[in-house]
């Protein structure tokens, strides 16, 4: 398991081959990566706490590669976010994943996901990881015969963030100020409480 995935938050590498590929343990380095690590940890929080997918599209969609897609798209809104308010690096965990008038990744994926996409810098080595991803989406949202592809993406990302920050704030979660670091506790938190019931299911056999 990497760092990310023992819910350590994003200083160690997510899961490899969301939105682009890095070396295996490697640190990320730049502010983007570490939104890639976000991402990529919010999608793994969904899937590891148990909970179904509510839709086969939801399945469809967090399968590769279509789940780069939504990677790449989470880790645009927390971007926008973090260069907005001027957090570099593993300052990102106080971007705000929940806010009152839709000032969280939550409202920005609902008001201007393609916006944000678009504003991260395409000719910077720092923001090389995803462009693939962040280059479809944009032709995608922009033309008749990617428009399905497009709103599928979005429809699941915005139901993805939203599902997280239930998880963190409650179910009225746009009323509530919730940073990145309260989601990455609670991540912390479950796959603790997951390692305790293990060792007592162990002991019981």
């Amino acid at each position: 398991m990497t760092g990310g995935e023992q819910g350590q938050g994003p200083e160690q590498d997510p899961e490899q081959g969301q939105a682009g590929e890095r070396g295996p343990g490697r640190m990320p380095e730049s502010t983007w990566e570490h939104c890639v690590s976000w991402g990529a940890l919010m999608i793994s929080y969904l899937e590891e706490a148990g909970r179904p997918a509510p839709s086969e599209e939801w399945a469809l969609t967090l399968a590769e590669p279509d789940r780069r897609l939504v990677n790449a798209l989470l880790a645009a809104a927390i971007y926008e976010q973090a260069t907005t308010a001027v957090l570099v690096g593993p300052e990102t965990d106080r971007v705000l994943l929940c806010a009152p008038e839709g000032r969280g990744v939550t409202g920005l994926l609902t008001k201007q996901a393609l916006k944000c996409v678009e504003t991260v810098p395409t000719n910077d080595p720092r923001t090389e990881l995803g462009r693939i991803e962040r280059i479809m989406l944009t032709e995608h949202a922009g033309h008749f015969y990617g428009r399905d592809l497009w709103e599928r993406v979005l429809r699941v990302t915005q139901g993805a963030a939203a599902a997280v920050a239930r998880a963190v704030a409650g179910q009225r979660y746009w009323e509530t100020e919730t940073p990145l670091s309260s989601f990455a506790a609670l991540y912390q938190r479950m796959r603790q409480h997951r390692g305790i019931a293990d060792a007592l299911g162990d002991q019981d056999f």
